[in-house]
Order: structure tokens, then C-alpha cells, then sequence
């Protein structure tokens, strides 16, 4: 409409994040390589609910995200979640898709539920395997030639637009042009970060979030189990690719699209799952929990243009949230004028 700003806005005031964990990470077929999206986010989801004291019988909602189809029964990945996390069968289930900013559309959208849907709670879960990301054709089905066998690699693909026949990679040399992010900088803001994470996990500050894995069995009657099996390991208690990477190893890494992004100074390909519930003022009065922070926003969330999908693909939410990319955070804080050394944030902490 003419005259009229584009895009979908947001309002919330009284919505609190109740409680939060996550698995640790793990490196690409690594340790949680043989675990279904799902089973990882049934973990999360039974874990919030036994850290938290929280009943699953007060949900009203689950919302969940997942990007690829990792195993056969990704489909019922939502409701599979909310069932053996003991969540009422009566509650809705349904799966979000906002590529890098899915994480933020469910808790996007369980904060609408709890503002405008008269939900006092709701269980959010993200769940991701890149390990189990398929090698895939869509042209099987009629056969075909000698030779003419068609499979490609899921993961690989995906992460191409073909309306602006760029990769995710390409579109991040684009913007470090645009923006004049040198591979040094890359390269000094992960060393930053893989410095911060090291310490972060070597001081235990990191296991408070963190739900250790061992095989398990996920039961509820009259329902099938489902199995959680480790590869190559017994138990999995912290993230695998924190590691320390001193500036002088990161800038001895060939660039990967011939630019200032390399394996060293872009985001781990790892495997992982996290949950938060999300709830009403009223409610976090009534259960008597601590919650962890309280959730105000007005913002706005608007396409870009297509021959920069990664300045904003799918839609860009205008709020803080990681980057996949060490340049994005740069480019981030420079258009905005941040410091390095963090965002400011409001929270209210136990």
C-alpha cells in the first residue's frame, strides 16, 4: 500500500524468558552425528522442564525450528517434541523457518502467543543436525540414464540463492567489500571470540547452560521409543569446537571464497538443540520461579534486496542476535557505530 512502511511489526512488554538450556555443540560428524533433530530436541525440552520445576501440563503452545530435513520423521519434529516431553496431546505444535533467524522467530512468535492467544506458557525448541543433512535427488522418481544419476549434497545447496545466483559465501565477500571489513579484523574478532569462549567454558561459566548427553530412551505410552545413541563416545558434556586459536593460526588459513572469510573465522558446523520457555507476567507470579529475563520489544521485520541475501534473507528481524559470520558482527557494529566489546542489554538475572 502506498504511502505505508513495509514489512511486519512486533509489540511485547510483559513477556519473561522462564528458563533455558541447551546440549553442548558438536563438531560436524562428531559425537551427536547419528542423533535425529528430534531426539535432540526432546532432550532439551524434558531437561527444561526437570531444571526448571515447571510442569509440561501448564503449556499451552509449542514452537519450534528446525532448517533441514535431517531424518524421515522431521515433518513431526514439533509434535514429537511437545509428546515424549510429557506436553498434553491437546496442545498445538508447529515448526518456524526463518533460516539464520529461526531461533529468534520461535521466541518471536511465543512471545505473540503469550501477548495476543491468552498462552501462559510456551516451550520453545530449536533443534539442528548438520551431520545428517541428506545427499539428495529430486529426480529419481522416473528413473534414469546410464550415468545420469542426479545427487546432490543438501547442505551444500542450500546454502545458494539462485534468484541472485550467489552463495551465502559470496554475499559475505560482498558486504566485507561494501562495508571494507579486511581479513585481519576477520581474523582478530574470532581470535577475540574463540579467546572469550575458551575461557568461558575452562571456567565452568558455560556448564550452567549446558545438558550433558549419554545414550538414552525417550518413552511415553502407548507411544514407540526413541533412542539417543552417542557415536564414538559415552558421554558428551561440553562443546567441541571451542578450542583456543591464536591470531597467527587463524591468519595461516587459505580464504574459502577467495576473500577475508576461512574455516578458521567463520561459525563452527556443528550439531546441537536448545529450549526456553517463555511465559506470561501472571504466570511467572504464580509458579514462584526466578525467571531469567523479561522480554520487551517493538520492531519491525522487512525483505531486502534480492541481489543481497545475506544482508537479510527470508526477512531481517531488526533485533540483536548472533551472526553466522565474523564479518556480519563487524558489519553490524560499524553501521551502527557499537563498540566491540558487546552489546548493551536489559536483563533481569536470577
Amino acid at each position: 500500500m502506498a504511502g505505508k512502511t513495509a514489512g511486519l511489526t512486533a509489540s511485547w512488554s510483559e513477556v519473561w524468558l522462564l528458563a533455558g538450556v541447551r546440549t553442548p555443540f558438536a563438531d560436524y560428524n562428531g559425537a551427536l552425528a547419528r542423533v535425529s533433530p528430534t531426539d535432540l530436541g526432546i532432550k532439551v525440552a524434558r531437561e527444561v522442564f526437570a531444571r526448571s520445576g515447571v510442569s509440561p501440563r501448564d503449556v499451552g503452545a509449542v514452537i519450534t525450528g528446525s532448517m533441514a530435513q535431517a531424518s524421515f520423521d522431521t515433518y513431526c519434529l514439533p509434535r514429537h517434541i511437545g509428546l515424549y516431553s510429557d506436553v498434553p496431546i491437546e496442545v498445538p505444535a508447529h515448526m518456524v523457518q526463518r533460516v539464520c533467524g529461526t531461533g529468534l522467530e520461535v521466541l518471536m512468535q511465543a512471545a505473540d502467543f503469550v501477548t495476543h492467544r491468552e498462552i501462559e506458557l510456551t516451550l520453545c525448541v530449536g533443534a539442528e543436525s548438520m551431520s545428517r543433512n541428506p545427499v539428495a535427488s529430486y529426480t529419481m522418481r522416473d528413473g534414469f540414464r546410464m550415468g545420469g544419476v542426479d545427487f546432490k549434497d543438501f547442505l551444500f545447496e542450500a546454502l545458494c540463492d539462485p534468484a541472485a545466483d550467489v552463495t551465502m559465501g559470496d554475499t559475505a565477500e560482498n558486504l566485507a567489500r561494501q562495508y571494507q571489513i579486511t581479513r585481519g579484523e576477520v581474523d582478530a574478532f574470532a581470535a577475540q571470540s574463540f579467546a572469550r569462549a575458551v575461557a568461558a567454558q575452562t571456567s565452568g561459566f558455560l556448564a550452567g547452560e549446558i545438558a550433558p548427553i549419554k545414550n538414552e530412551t525417550f518413552e511415553r505410552a502407548p507411544y514407540q521409543p526413541r533412542a539417543l545413541k552417542l557415536k564414538g563416545v559415552n558421554e558428551l558434556a561440553a562443546d567441541t569446537h571451542v578450542r583456543p586459536s591464536p591470531l597467527e593460526t587463524l591468519a595461516a588459513i587459505r580464504p574459502a571464497f577467495g576473500g577475508v572469510q576461512t574455516g578458521g573465522n567463520s561459525s563452527a558446523i556443528v550439531d546441537g538443540a536448545a529450549a526456553a520457555l517463555v511465559a506470561s507476567s501472571d504466570y511467572v507470579k504464580s509458579c514462584g520461579k526466578g525467571p531469567l529475563c523479561r522480554r520487551r520489544h517493538r520492531g519491525r521485520t522487512a525483505g531486502r534486496h534480492g541481489h543481497r541475501p545475506g544482508a537479510g534473507d527470508q526477512g531481517r528481524a531488526r533485533a540483536r542476535r548472533p551472526q553466522a559470520f565474523g564479518y556480519r558482527s563487524l558489519r553490524n557494529q560499524r553501521s551502527v557505530r557499537r563498540a566491540s566489546d558487546g552489546v548493551r542489554t536489559r536483563t533481569r538475572h536470577r
